[in-house]
């Protein structure tokens, strides 16, 4: 007969990468391999029970033995609520439906982190002249909302740092603006991801062009190169994009590396802004010298929480042996 280890290998894990906007999945035969990916739009479910199943009725998977499930949400106890989709589900229960073999759930951009420990340079587009090395990193990812998460040593942290206020005395006059009329049409200050979003894009863009609502969307708003508005936008999302990435590797001490990832981030960073994206984030009267050693990059790692959990998956794996 097999070893109790070996024999549980031959068990299906369950991989899932669940924004706010997007919930995609892959099957493990062996913690270290996925395949049998699949898509769905957050909107269409009402349960992450639902999502699962019918990721696993649609790939004709009768049943898994365990998950690991990286969600766009703060894991902090055993009922999990999104921050922007209408979801929650309690991790007790849905691993007594779906996972007797246990299941897994962290914040997708900790998944997501774990990815980076066995990065490759090709999958990195620089901006400068440095490089990844040991140092405590954060990958940064806008989207839907705006996710953070460090890793130091072996260690993955995840962080709500997308939800930290913009003061808008440290800002330039132009994001004052749009600051305050944020505030009169929300009755707050915004925090970074409500401009660093999708959501956000708009936002500026129907502000620049005087509309009440944007007219166009945020990947939209990015490919356009014949609007003055779509531009202006595009570069003011940037340059507070680099500003909040210098303040983020400052409070972290990054010098590891700070890292961009998710599609957004392709259409807003392209070739010719690296340059003066880089400039932006060195910004600093105290602190330059710090800021131009860090590495600073675009990770385009694909199915970068697919590479996060088998990552994660190795080190439960290794856990349970010891």
């Amino acid at each position: 007969p097999l070893p109790r280890f070996e024999f549980r290998r031959l068990n299906l894990i369950l991989f899932g990468d669940l924004g706010a906007t997007n919930a995609r999945f892959s099957i493990s035969n062996d913690g270290e391999t996925y395949h049998k990916e699949a898509q769905y739009l957050i909107e269409d479910f009402d349960s992450v029970e639902a999502l699962c199943r019918q990721y696993l009725l649609d790939k004709e998977i009768r049943k898994v033995e365990k998950g690991i499930l990286g969600v766009a949400a703060p894991v902090t106890g055993d009922t999990i609520k999104f921050v922007n989709a209408n979801l929650e589900f309690s991790k007790i229960e849905t691993e007594k439906i779906l996972f007797p073999g246990g299941l897994t759930v962290v914040n997708d951009l900790e998944l997501q982190a774990f990815a980076l420990f066995n990065v490759k340079n090709k999958d990195l587009h620089y901006l400068g002249n440095k490089r990844i090395n040991n140092g405590p990193k954060i990958l940064v990812a806008p989207g839907t909302g705006l996710g953070l998460a460090g890793v130091i040593g072996n260690s993955v942290i995840a962080t709500e740092a997308g939800h930290i206020n913009i003061i808008d005395s440290n800002v330039f006059p132009e994001l004052k603006a749009i600051i305050h009329r944020f505030n009169s049409v929300s009755s707050r200050y915004p925090n970074y991801e409500d401009f660093l979003s999708g959501k956000g894009i708009e936002f500026f863009y129907s502000h620049l062009a005087g509309l009440s609502n944007s007219n166009l969307t945020s990947e939209e708003i990015l490919s356009k190169r014949d609007d003055i508005y779509c531009l202006k936008t595009k570069d003011l999302i940037n340059n507070l994009l680099s500003s909040y990435l210098r303040s983020m590797a400052l409070a972290w001490g990054a010098t590891g590396g700070v890292f961009l990832s998710g599609s957004i981030v392709n259409s807003l960073l392209e070739k010719d802004d690296f340059k003066r994206f880089r400039q932006e984030f060195d910004n600093s009267e105290t602190m330059r010298d710090l800021l131009v050693d860090i590495p600073l990059a675009v990770a385009n790692i694909q199915n970068i929480g697919f590479e996060g959990a088998i990552e994660l998956s190795k080190r439960l794996n290794d856990s349970e042996l010891s």
